[in-house]
C-alpha cells in the first residue's frame, strides 16, 4: 500500500487538502443532539507515547489526530476502498432489510453492516443509503424476543456450537451496540421503537451479567444464553461486545449504573495474562486462569480487552502498556495467520486509535495495507478463514470497513 518509512504528513495540510474528515464529523454532530464527543474525554491520560516501544511503557497519547498516519494520497485510496465496499454491501441487502449471513448470526451481521455505513457518515433516512439503513434498523428491531434479547432464531437449551443458544449474546450485544449508536439520529416512531427496545434489552443484559456463575472468577462477565444460574460462565469474547453495548447505551443517555461497568471491567482485568513468557500470541486470555487452565491467548482477545479497558476508563491498568508494546514489537498478521482475522483487525484498529500517537501511526498503515490487499474487484472482502468463513462476505466487508474508518470519528462510542 505504501512505503512504511514514508513520513506522516502535516495534519493541518492533510485536512486542508482532503477536506473529508472534518466535514464528515460536522455532518454527524449537527444531527446528534447529545454531546457525546465529550463523554469519554476525561478518561484518557495526557501522556505522550514514546517513540521506541522497547525503551519505555507505551501510554495513551494526547493527540487525537489520526489523519497523520497516512499521506493524503493514501487516505484517498482508503476512502475509495471504503466507498466501494459500502456500494457492494448496499447491493446485497435483502427485501426484509437484513444483510445476508447465516441466520444464527442475525441480527449481529446486519448491525455490523449498519455501523459500517454510519462510520462513513451515512445516516438513516438521509443521503444515498438512508432508506437502506432505516430498513436494516427495522429488521434488527423485528428480531427482539419477548425476554428482551435480539435473535432471529428462537433460543433453546442446551448450548451447542453455532446454535442460537451459543450466539444469542453476540447477536444481542452487537444489535444493542448499533441501536445505541443510531439512537438520536432520527425522530418519530422509529426513535420511540429504538428507545423501548433498548430499555427491554438492557434489562435482559443485566440479567445475564448478574447470573450466578459456576466459577467466582467469572463474576461480572457474559457468555452464552445457556446454562443459566447457578452454572453460568463468562468469556472475553462475549464480554467485549457486551461492555460496548453498555457504553453505547450510556453515551445515548440511558440509565446504566457504574456498577455494571465496574463488574464487567473487573472480569476483563482477570483475563490479563501477567506471565510474559506466555505472550507469543497476545496478552489476554479467553477466560481467567481460575476459570480455565487452558489459556487461549489470542490477538482478538488482546485487542478487545485493550479497547474495552480504555473505553471504560481503565487505561492505567498494568495490562495496557504491555498490550500496546506487544502490538508494536511485531508485524500485524496476514489473514492466513489468524482464524479471526476480520474480527481481530476491527478490534485492533479501534484499540490502536484509542491509544493514538506513534502507536496508531505505526499500526494503522499495516492494518490498512493488509485490508486493501484483500479487497476484491467487486468491492467486497472475501469470507474469512476457518472460524469466520461461515459468516460470509457481508460480515468480513462490514468489519473491514469499520477497521478502516476510525480516523473519521463518526461512531459516537469510539470518539476520543
Amino acid at each position: 500500500m505504501r512505503n512504511q518509512n514514508t513520513p506522516a504528513p502535516d495534519a493541518d495540510k492533510t485536512t486542508r487538502e482532503e477536506g473529508r474528515l472534518p466535514s464528515l464529523t460536522k455532518h454527524l454532530n449537527r444531527r446528534r443532539p447529545i454531546a457525546l464527543q465529550t463523554a469519554l474525554a476525561a478518561v484518557f491520560a495526557c501522556v505522550a507515547v514514546p517513540a521506541t516501544a522497547q525503551d519505555a511503557a507505551p501510554v495513551i497519547a494526547t493527540s487525537a489526530n489520526l489523519s497523520a498516519a497516512l499521506p493524503a494520497s493514501e487516505w484517498a485510496r482508503v476512502e475509495s476502498s471504503v466507498d466501494d465496499g459500502l456500494k457492494w454491501l448496499a447491493s446485497q441487502q435483502a427485501e426484509d432489510g437484513r444483510f445476508p449471513s447465516e441466520e444464527v448470526a442475525q441480527p449481529a451481521v446486519t448491525s455490523l453492516a449498519i455501523m459500517a455505513f454510519l462510520s462513513r457518515g451515512h445516516l438513516p433516512d438521509k443521503g444515498p443509503y438512508g432508506s437502506q439503513i432505516s430498513r436494516a434498523i427495522d429488521f434488527v428491531l423485528s428480531t427482539q424476543r419477548r425476554r428482551g434479547y435480539f435473535s432471529l432464531q428462537p433460543v433453546l437449551p442446551p448450548v451447542g456450537h453455532l446454535k442460537p443458544s451459543q450466539t444469542v449474546i453476540y447477536n444481542h450485544s452487537i444489535a444493542g451496540l448499533m441501536l445505541g449508536e443510531v439512537y438520536g439520529m432520527g425522530s418519530g416512531e422509529r426513535s420511540q421503537r429504538i428507545e423501548e427496545a433498548l430499555h427491554r434489552a438492557l434489562v435482559f443484559h443485566r440479567e445475564v451479567q448478574s447470573r450466578t456463575k459456576g466459577k467466582e472468577s467469572d463474576h461480572g462477565g457474559w457468555r452464552y444464553g445457556y446454562p443459566e444460574s447457578p452454572d453460568a460462565a463468562s468469556d472475553m469474547s462475549v464480554t467485549g461486545w457486551a461492555l460496548m453495548f453498555l457504553r453505547s447505551a450510556r453515551n445515548a443517555e440511558f440509565n446504566v449504573p457504574k456498577q455494571y461497568f465496574d463488574e464487567g471491567l473487573n472480569f476483563v482485568e482477570l483475563c490479563y495474562e501477567p506471565d510474559i513468557g506466555s505472550h507469543e500470541k497476545g496478552v489476554f486470555r479467553y477466560r481467567p486462569h481460575a476459570s480455565q487452565d487452558k489459556p487461549q491467548i489470542t490477538l482478538a482477545n488482546t485487542a478487545s480487552a485493550t479497547l474495552t479497558l480504555i473505553l471504560g476508563g481503565r487505561q492505567d491498568h498494568a495490562s495496557i502498556p504491555v498490550s500496546v508494546r506487544w502490538f508494536r514489537t511485531r508485524n500485524y498478521p496476514s489473514p492466513w495467520q489468524n482464524n479471526y482475522y476480520y474480527l481481530a483487525t476491527y478490534y485492533s484498529s479501534q484499540a490502536m486509535a484509542q491509544v493514538g500517537g506513534d502507536t496508531w501511526d505505526q499500526m494503522f498503515p499495516q492494518i490498512a495495507a493488509g485490508l486493501l490487499k484483500e479487497q476484491t474487484e467487486s468491492g467486497a472482502w472475501p469470507p474469512g478463514g476457518s472460524n469466520e468463513q461461515q459468516f460470509g462476505s457481508t460480515y468480513s466487508t462490514s468489519l473491514a470497513i469499520l477497521a478502516l474508518t476510525p480516523a473519521y470519528g463518526l461512531l459516537p462510542i469510539y470518539q476520543r
